[in-house]
């Protein structure tokens, strides 16, 4: 009976060791990967000041290229959202027409041309 109950303690500690030892990895790998992150954020945000400050030089140094340059990125947005507007006022119209069962022109859905009798507005009463 010791023999097997000394078995399981020595397995018990094993296992909780393995765990132990686990847990201290996957916490130095934490460790490193927030190293890691952290230089990689301060490596951006050093770029990003960088490309900042020489823009803003380039700005400085030809006002009327930046202008240019503005203009016609504004240009290219404008065209862009009058081809999306133009694009989406088709589909409507497809969808209107695919609606109403592709007829046009006053005919029905059996092929029958309807005639619409125009009202003059000036209807008199007949009793008096």
């Amino acid at each position: 009976m010791n023999a097997t109950t000394s078995t399981s303690t020595t397995d018990t500690n094993s296992n909780e060791a393995e765990k132990t030892s686990f847990a201290d990895k996957a916490h130095v790998q934490l460790d490193k990967s927030k190293e890691a992150v952290a230089g990689a954020a301060a490596r951006s945000k050093e770029a990003i000041s960088g490309a900042t400050k020489s823009t803003t030089a380039a700005v400085k140094q030809n006002p009327g290229t930046t202008a240019a340059i503005v203009a016609g990125a504004a240009a290219a947005i404008a065209g862009a959202a009058f081809g999306a507007s133009k694009l989406l006022d088709k589909k409507k119209a497809a969808s209107k027409t695919k609606s109403t069962g592709g007829t046009s022109g006053g005919s029905s859905a059996n092929g029958t041309k309807s005639t619409a009798s125009k009202s003059t507005g000036n209807t008199k009463s007949a009793s008096k």
